[in-house]
Formats: C-alpha cells, sequence, structure tokens
C-alpha cells in the first residue's frame, strides 16, 4: 500500500510542476480501450490443486482488456488503468472451473519519439491485482478463491493516429489512434487465499504470482497541443 500511495504522490507532483510550466509545452491527454493475450506461467496448475483430483489439466491463456487514460507534459506521461483478465472455463461432467483475475494500476510514461502521427512511449505502473478461482459443482454453492496483491507492470507503447479530426488550430492535434502494447506484469507472491464464502478450509493453499508476458492492442481518442515552433 505504501509504494501505491508513493506512485499516487510521484504522479501528483508530476502533474502540479508541469501545471506551472511555460506554453512551450506538449500538452494533452488521451484515453484506449484495448483487448489482447496474457499468458500467466503456473497459473493452471495453481487452479488446478482446488478443483478435484480427476479434472484435467488447465491452461495458462488469459484475454487481457481494459481500459486506459492518459496526460501529458512534453515527454512525461501520467495516467491510469483498469484490466481483467479471463481464461476460457472448463467443465467436465458436474464440475465448471472459472478463472479471472482484475487490475487497478497508476502509470508513469516517458515519450520515446514524437511526429505527431506516431507516439512511442514506456511505462512503469504499480497497484494491485486480484486473482479470482471459482469451482462450480452441479448440486452445490460455488465455492471462489480469491488473492489479492501488489502488481508492476513495465511496458512499451506505440500509438498510430489513424483519422486525424479538423482542427482551426494548425498546432493541435486530434482524432482516432489505434495502439500496440507489448509488456510484462508481476505481481508479488502470496498464499493468502480468501474463500468465499467461508467453508472448510482448503488442506493445502498454493503460493502464487500473477505474472506474465502479455501483447493488447487499443483503439481510443486523444488530442494534443504542440508549440507553434514544432
Amino acid at each position: 500500500m505504501r509504494r501505491i500511495i508513493s506512485a499516487g504522490i510521484m504522479l501528483g507532483l508530476l502533474l502540479t510542476g508541469c501545471a506551472g510550466t511555460s506554453a512551450q509545452t506538449v500538452r494533452g491527454s488521451i484515453g484506449f480501450f484495448q483487448m489482447g493475450y496474457l499468458n500467466a506461467p503456473q497459473s493452471g496448475a495453481v487452479a488446478h490443486t482446488f478443483a478435484p483430483d480427476w479434472f484435467p489439466t488447465l491452461h495458462n491463456h488469459f484475454i487481457y482488456s481494459g481500459g486506459e487514460g492518459w496526460l501529458r507534459r512534453n515527454r512525461w506521461m501520467a495516467g491510469f488503468s483498469a484490466s481483467a483478465l479471463t481464461a476460457r472455463s472448463v467443465s467436465v461432467q458436474q464440475t465448471r472451473v472459472e478463472r479471472v483475475a482484475g487490475l487497478g494500476q497508476l502509470k508513469l510514461g516517458y515519450v520515446l519519439f514524437d511526429n505527431r502521427r506516431c507516439l512511442l512511449y514506456s511505462s512503469f505502473s504499480q497497484g494491485l491485482s486480484s486473482s479470482v478461482i471459482s469451482i462450480n459443482q452441479t448440486g452445490s454453492e460455488p465455492v471462489v478463491w480469491m488473492l489479492p496483491s501488489h502488481s508492476t507492470d513495465l511496458a512499451v507503447h506505440f500509438n498510430h493516429l489513424i483519422a486525424r479530426n479538423p482542427s482551426d488550430n494548425p498546432d493541435e492535434v486530434r482524432g482516432l489512434w489505434l495502439g500496440l502494447r507489448v509488456g510484462y506484469l508481476a505481481s508479488t507472491k502470496s498464499a493468502h487465499w480468501v474463500q468465499i464464502p467461508e467453508g472448510v478450509q482448503h488442506q493445502f493453499k498454493p503460493t502464487y504470482a500473477l505474472n506474465g508476458l502479455y501483447v493488447t492492442l487499443s483503439i481510443g481518442g486523444g488530442r494534443f497541443r504542440y508549440p507553434h515552433a514544432l
């Protein structure tokens, strides 16, 4: 929690400091909806420990979806993202296993390249994650296991302006952006699984960290205002 508070203070100071700069700045905002793929090693094996012994092997593949918003001042960017990871549910006989995860992160970015149509930037993010495993058996109430933890994310973003909206200001760029993001998600290891509803405790709770390499495609809108000299 201290790391998240520190990250929030850092973002606040960044935006406050930039707000007092001269007019010769690049300013703007951009927001995206995104969807892609994340591979989470060991996630299938961990989920299998909560399923019946005879249940088949579970995979490590997740659909990555969510949204994020950014504010930009010169080369620095700050933002927030909320994302969901969803694995395909598996049903065998009268048992179904479902897996999802949620992420909420504060983000700090740095622009590496910008020519008004292409934008390349790196990002560092910190926040909270929650992995959820649901075991559903016919005739019984579903049992849900939840594992909260801290998460860190490192990524590279590439965005391309595919449709520019007209503007009376020649130094203002606004329109529809298409993006690609490649990154790695890392979470702290923990075995503090919470059972919902509380009942007979599982005799073995595996240690797990939601880690994985991901790639997403994004689409969204943004507007940037550049100094006249650029």
